[in-house]
């Protein structure tokens, strides 16, 4: 993304949420405050039932699949958090935020999960400026820490903020890989791996290398290529599972699971008669950090 400039996948994003909420049943994703976080020019299309229709049904038809996506993986980050929540995990550290709204939908947690949403700087400084706009209150148990994932260490961002590193913290990290080269991805885990808590978990998405594909596939990949590249955010990373389940190793973490694009079908989009369903080159994957004993053992 350009330097100056909020994240227009981003935007994108809240979108396919809002759209989803709006026009779509039954729901996978449950995100009211979509519509009130997304652009002015994406609300006039979602609240209008022609254009939402021209553009969602016909014009990004091809791009459905990437919606069903943003659905996915927004489910499965927060029914994991659930549960690490559930255990006793207090801290929810959501690397890449853009437009998420779980601190203003979940107020009931603000006494017992801190939240940190860490951003590049300019899709951070656009959302507040937005939430101000909207006289939102913001839940107290919210902290915005701005990185830039390319240049900045993510333990160095926290470090800043009251994050507490002893203590094991729930991460979620979507729709941000694809964008980054292979290389900050896996720099950004090893930050995670050497400053977090023991039994600290993270859940994030990721896209498997065309190469790997039907046809079918590839063309949907392809499509969403064309839509990040003219939006000035191209697609550069990738991973086949073997590879990053290696990778992960060594960093000192334990696949818990990978949930590929058709799992997620299966999962969240069966029986549906809408055909709404995410691409299966996405994979959604839950790991958490091994006891330090474990980790030396790498």
């Amino acid at each position: 993304m350009r330097s100056r400039q909020g994240s227009r996948t981003a935007e994108a994003a809240a979108a396919a949420r809002a759209h989803h909420h709006r026009h779509d049943a039954p729901r996978v994703f449950e995100d009211p405050y979509a519509l009130k976080l997304t652009s002015p020019a994406w609300r006039r299309v979602i609240e209008s039932p022609l254009l939402d229709r021209l553009v969602f049904r016909l014009l990004f038809r091809k791009l459905r699949p990437v919606g069903a996506q943003v659905l996915a993986r927004s489910r499965y980050a927060e029914d994991r958090l659930a549960e690490a929540v559930a255990r006793g995990v207090g801290q929810y550290v959501i690397v890449g935020a853009g437009f998420d709204s779980f601190a203003l939908r979940r107020r009931d947690l603000a006494d017992r999960l801190r939240i940190f949403e860490l951003d590049h700087p300019a899709t951070q400084a656009g959302k507040r400026d937005r939430l101000a706009r909207l006289h939102l209150d913001l839940p107290p148990n919210l902290t915005f820490v701005p990185i830039d994932f390319e240049h900045d260490e993510l333990d160095e961002a926290l470090a800043r903020s009251r994050y507490a590193a002893d203590l094991p913290a729930f991460y979620s990290w979507l729709g941000t890989i694809a964008y980054l080269p292979v290389a900050a991805t896996l720099r950004t885990l090893q930050s995670i791996s050497t400053f977090a808590a023991p039994g600290s978990e993270i859940v994030f998405d990721y896209l498997v290398p065309t190469t790997t594909l039907s046809e079918p596939d590839r063309r949907v990949v392809e499509a969403v290529q064309r839509f990040a590249e003219r939006r000035g955010e191209p697609i550069v990373g990738a991973f086949a599972p073997e590879d990053l389940h290696e990778e992960v190793g060594r960093l000192g973490f334990e696949v818990v699971e990978d949930l590929s694009g058709r799992a997620q079908h299966e999962r969240y989009f069966a029986g549906r008669r809408d055909g709404l369903s995410p691409m299966p080159a996405s994979h959604c994957a839950h790991l958490r950090l091994a006891p330090t004993a474990d980790r030396r053992r790498r």
